[in-house]
């Protein structure tokens, strides 16, 4: 069943990456009928996580908020779909990046370099930087459990110079990076909630208590590695700008857990910016914290 799934999907996909751009937003605009106003896809989820963030918007902003999340929300997914049959040039032509030089500049230093970004704006399009960098590009993912579709993608992403790399052998991917002096620029998406059993950090996001992993610190600090803030931004329909932004040269200097406040007050600005382009959609604050122990 899995194998039939993966040839209808694929099949769909492929005709949809052959439409017009302004063929392929009518059908977002379709779909977001669909998914805002008939299936309510995860609406009160979207309308709970948008009232706790933003508790000084009334309910008329909330829902003028959630509608232009919905909106981005079906571009995104014909986005993601169409991209894995990008060639070099229609994949560079989607996005652009602001400020190249922070990374040319930590790169003629020796610095490798972890990148964190976020679910904001179109994440998935970062894969073009190993097009315009010197620097070996590393993608921590989590593998799909359909394994068609999970090859699909990997040949889909690393046909641009990325390496995608499962989370739990990122940190050995990179201690060969630096017995081998290879510099990389590693790619982590910040805002995954973890496992309740993994909580080792709480902080304040958007105004709540939030658990966060800790893996851009720790491997920051064990492979001395500079940190940026990729920006993704969107321009218009289908377009893109990132921007770098950096939190750290030298993990060194930083207090515990500085570096994972610093990203996070990034990412938290970014997302009051245009609230609308974070992924609302998944249950971000499912975890309490318990105060009793800290």
């Amino acid at each position: 069943m899995k194998l039939v799934g993966y040839i209808l999907t694929y099949s769909l996909i492929w005709v949809l990456h052959l439409l017009p751009g302004r063929i392929l937003y009518f059908f977002s605009d379709g779909l977001y009928l669909i998914a805002y106003h008939l299936a309510g896809y995860r609406k009160k989820v979207v309308f709970e996580n948008l009232s706790r963030a933003f508790p000084e918007y009334g309910p008329g902003e909330i829902a003028n908020t959630a509608r232009k999340f919905y909106h981005h929300l079906c571009d995104l997914l014909l986005e993601l779909a169409v991209s894995l049959f990008f060639n070099e040039k229609q994949a560079l032509s989607r996005i652009s990046f602001r400020n190249p030089e922070l990374l040319e500049t930590l790169y003629n230093k020796g610095k490798p370099v972890i990148g964190v970004t976020a679910h904001y704006g179109n994440w998935e399009y970062l894969a073009t930087i190993g097009l315009l960098t010197d620097y070996r590009i590393i993608a921590a993912y989590k593998p799909l459990k359909n394994k068609y579709f999970d090859r699909f993608v990997l040949r889909s992403r690393e046909k641009f110079g990325a390496t995608l790399v499962p989370m739990d052998k990122i940190a050995r991917q990179l201690m060969n990076f630096r017995r081998d002096k290879a510099l990389a620029l590693t790619i982590f998406l910040s805002d995954q909630r973890p496992v309740r059993s993994h909580i080792q950090y709480w902080t304040t996001f958007l105004g709540m208590d939030t658990p966060l992993y800790l893996g851009v610190e720790k491997l920051s600090r064990k492979l001395d590695t500079a940190v940026i803030f990729l920006k993704v931004r969107k321009v218009r329909r289908g377009h893109y700008e990132v921007e770098y932004e950096l939190v750290c040269e030298n993990p060194s200097s930083m207090k515990p857990f500085e570096i994972t406040d610093a990203h996070v007050r990034i990412l938290e600005n970014l997302i009051r910016e245009k609230p609308e382009l974070w992924l609302w959609s998944h249950r971000r604050w499912k975890f309490t914290r318990d105060r009793s122990t800290g």
